[in-house]
C-alpha cells in the first residue's frame, strides 16, 4: 500500500513534506521532490519553493499569535432561487485569493455592507465560489443541507504566486486554528508573516510580499 502523503511544519523550520503529492508551481508545472521534501516558509529561501537553511540565518519564528486574529465567522443568508442559502466566512484563514469575487463579484463585495449578499447571486455561482476558495474560509448550508466547504477530491498542493500554498486532501501536523476550519482543503504559509501560522491570513497581500525576495 503506498504511503499516503503528510505535512509537518517544523519548528522555526520549514514545512516537511512526506511522499509528497502533486505539487504545481505559480506558472502551472509540475515541481518535481523526491520522497521527502521541505518547503520554504519564512519567505527568504533562494530555492523557492525549497528550504535553503535562510530561516536560520533569518532567525525565523514558526510561532504564531492568535491574539490579532479575527476568528469569530460572519454567518449571513439569503434566499436564492427559492432556496436559503447561508454563507459563513472566518477571517483568520482567508487568504484573500478573490476567487470567491470571480465567481460572484455581486455576491462578494468588499464595497458593501455586509460585504456577503448571497440574494444578489445565482445559486450555481455562489456554490462554485464556496468550491473555489482555497482555504477553507468560506462554508455554505442549502436549505436544511449544513455547511459544507464543497471540497474536491484532487490531493495536491499549488502554489499561488506571491502567495502561499494551497493544499487540498493532505493530512496536516498541526494545530488546526481558525473556526470551522476545513481539514481537507487549506492555505500555508509561504511569506514568514502570518499571525496564524503555519495557516495562511492574508498578510501576504496586505504587505505586498513577493516571493523573489530573498534573505
Amino acid at each position: 500500500m503506498t504511503d499516503l502523503p503528510k505535512i509537518s511544519p517544523a519548528d522555526n523550520g520549514p514545512l516537511i513534506v512526506e511522499n509528497p503529492p502533486l505539487i504545481t508551481g505559480s506558472d502551472g508545472a509540475e515541481v518535481e521532490t523526491g520522497p521527502k521534501a521541505a518547503l520554504c516558509r519564512c519567505g527568504l529561501s533562494a530555492k523557492k519553493p525549497f528550504c535553503d537553511g535562510s530561516h536560520n540565518q533569518a532567525g525565523f519564528d514558526s510561532t504564531p499569535d492568535h491574539s490579532k486574529l479575527r476568528n469569530t465567522p460572519m454567518e449571513v443568508t439569503g434566499t436564492v432561487e427559492g432556496v436559503e442559502v447561508g454563507i459563513s466566512y472566518t477571517p483568520a484563514i482567508c487568504t484573500h485569493a478573490a476567487k470567491c469575487q470571480a465567481h460572484a463579484a455581486a455576491v462578494f463585495d468588499p464595497k458593501q455592507r455586509p460585504w456577503i449578499q448571497p440574494e444578489k447571486g445565482r445559486l450555481a455561482e455562489i456554490v462554485e465560489a464556496v468550491a473555489t476558495c482555497p482555504s477553507g474560509a468560506l462554508r455554505i448550508s442549502l436549505g436544511d443541507v449544513p455547511g459544507q466547504h464543497m471540497t474536491t477530491g484532487t490531493v495536491g498542493i499549488e502554489i499561488e504566486k506571491d502567495g502561499p500554498y494551497h493544499v487540498t486532501n493532505v493530512s496536516l501536523d498541526a494545530e488546526f486554528n481558525g473556526a470551522e476550519a476545513s481539514r481537507t482543503k487549506y492555505s500555508l504559509c509561504r511569506c514568514g508573516l502570518s499571525k496564524n501560522k503555519p495557516f495562511c491570513d492574508g498578510t501576504h497581500y496586505d504587505k505586498k510580499w513577493s516571493d523573489s525576495q530573498t534573505a
